[in-house]
Order: C-alpha cells, then structure tokens, then sequence
C-alpha cells in the first residue's frame, strides 16, 4: 500500500501525520498544561537539531490534577468536583490555545487535543456538551477513555457531530486497575479488536497506554485500516506515535519510577520557583532528542514467550475476525 493510502485514510488527523514517511520517524504527542509551558515547548524546537521535530499533538489532560495540584489520581469524587475539573480544563485549553498560536506558526502548529475528564462520559448528551466546550476554548480534537461500552457510545456520538476524536484503550486511570494490557495472547487479541471497534465508532486516533510492546508495534503498523496511535508506558513501536509529559521531562516523580523521563532535575516542592520556561525548554529539548534518537522510552517487561511475540507481530490487528 502506498503512503498517501494510509495518511489520507485518517481524515481527522491526516493534515499532521508524516510519521509514515519512514519506520524510523516517531509522532510526538506532548502532554502541556500552560500557557508558560507551551512556550518552554517552543523554546526547545528553537535548537537547530530539532528543525524537523515531528511534534503532531499537544493535549491538556487530566493528568494536571495530580501533577500541577498533586491529587493522588484523576478519580473525582462527586458532581461538584467534576463540574471543576471540566471548568478548569476548558480553562487551561484556552490558555494553551493561545499559546500555541502565539509561539508556532501555522505551517509547524500542532493539533490541540482536549482530554475529557471523570464524569464528562456519563451519558452521550454529558460527552458531547463537554466535547462543545472544548472546541469552544479552541480543542482541535477530544479524547474519550474507553473503561465500557457506555465510553464508545460516547465516542461515536462526539464523532459523528463531525469532530474529531480520540479512544483511550489499555490502562484508563480515571476507571480502571493499574496493571498492564495486551500481556498475553488472548489479551492481545482482546485489545486488537477493542481498537477496531474504536475505530469504527469513528476515532481518528487512538491513545494506548501499559499495553505490552509488540501489541503497540502490531497497531503501529501502517494499515489502510487502521488509524494513527499515541502510545504511553508502552514501550516503543516503528511507525508510532510517542506521547511525553512536560512536567515528567522536569519533576522526579514521588516514588522513583525506571520508565520515566531520565531529564527531571527538580523535586515538585521547588516546581513554583524552578519550573520556568527555560528549564522547561532545556529539559525538552533533551527529552526530545532522546526519544527520536531511540534512548526513549524503555520497552517493559513482558511475560510473553518469544513464540508468543512472533504470533502477535505477525497478526494483521485491523482486519476483521
């Protein structure tokens, strides 16, 4: 199959995928939360190495609750908090709205990704007023966390309005256990046709996150079929699409985890005074060069066999069983 088939086949994203040129080239999807952020973003594509960075996506994420306000997960606890928690992302999409146009010209703008939080799926008609506020503040796209059927219901209804729209499979912090996917034959064969029914719900793309490596490089491939991934904790794929966390790339986690960023140099009690733009940009700048260089991210254990993983590469995952 030629290239142009596959970009153009995803409608939703096709304007910002290159990723397909080559095995080699990795989509970047970069997790920002403010508008200072983004410019630090910016700051770091300024270094000449990085002239033709592949970044595709920024997203404002959920994901703020616990690293910005240090809560201990994106659960919310009642109506009251998830009417705050949707305020204060539409609010932080506008900001990052404003600085992406501020700081990357048309031709080098990634798209923004708005991520809906714990209660915007309740029901379709909460999905879609959720997914009209973010667009509103200026979202290219919104992304659905896909922990039950009731999820892809609202997923297709946000697509078929005719915006685009993310799936969210593997590990779904806002519902699910942490543990990871796809680990297992059966498993894997679970999650490949969980894609596809995402995909024909019509997502434009799809964000994977603790799933075992050789299911993401088996859903990277390019295939007319299927649509473009963002992977996370998932190790690495040819052809894929690799999400970073700015904040990750500058604070060191609370307990020490191997499979993030190896460029944070701060703790988060000093993030107030030492997490500026140009240490953001410094720190990027890095993290960046790492991951299209292959230093990152690191592939994780996998209780697969290699008989196992031979099995699962050579599955054709978007065509029909």
């Amino acid at each position: 199959m030629s290239t142009d088939t596959v970009v153009l086949g995803h409608s939703g994203l096709a304007p910002f995928l290159r990723r397909y040129d080559a095995p080699s080239r990795v989509g970047l999807k970069v997790n920002a939360y403010r508008g200072y952020e983004v410019e630090g973003l910016a700051g770091a594509l300024e270094a000449p190495e990085l002239a033709d960075c592949p970044l595709e996506c920024v997203m404002v994420g959920d994901s703020y609750f616990m690293t910005h306000l240090g809560r201990s997960s994106t659960v919310l606890a009642d109506d009251a908090e998830r009417a705050w928690a949707l305020d204060t992302l539409v609010g932080l999409v506008a900001e990052v709205r404003k600085e992406l146009d501020a700081h990357f010209p048309a031709g080098r703008r990634p798209f923004l990704l708005a991520d809906l939080p714990d209660g915007a799926t309740a029901s379709p008609a909460a999905a879609l007023a959720a997914g009209e506020r973010f667009r509103a503040a200026g979202a290219d796209a919104v992304k659905v966390e896909l922990a039950g059927d009731g999820d892809l219901d609202c997923l297709e209804v946000l697509a078929r309005t005719g915006g685009t729209t993310l799936g969210h499979l593997g590990y779904t912090p806002q519902r699910g256990e942490l543990s990871r996917h796809g680990d297992s034959v059966e498993d894997a064969e679970r999650m490949f046709a969980q894609a596809r029914r995402v995909r024909d719900a019509g997502a434009a793309g799809l964000i994977v996150e603790m799933v075992s490596e050789p299911v993401n490089r088996a859903l990277s491939r390019p295939d007319a079929a299927g649509i473009p991934l963002y992977s996370v904790f998932s190790g690495r794929a040819d052809w894929g699409g690799q999400s970073l966390n700015i904040w990750d790339a500058v604070v060191r986690p609370a307990r020490g985890g191997r499979f993030f960023p190896p460029t944070a140099v701060i703790e988060a009690a000093e993030a107030p005074t030492r997490y500026t733009p140009d240490l953001i940009a410094d720190r990027m700048r890095e993290l960046i060069g790492l991951t299209l260089d292959g230093g990152f991210p690191l592939s994780p254990r996998t209780d697969l066999t290699p008989e196992e993983i031979d099995l699962i590469s050579t599955t054709e995952p978007w065509s029909a069983r």
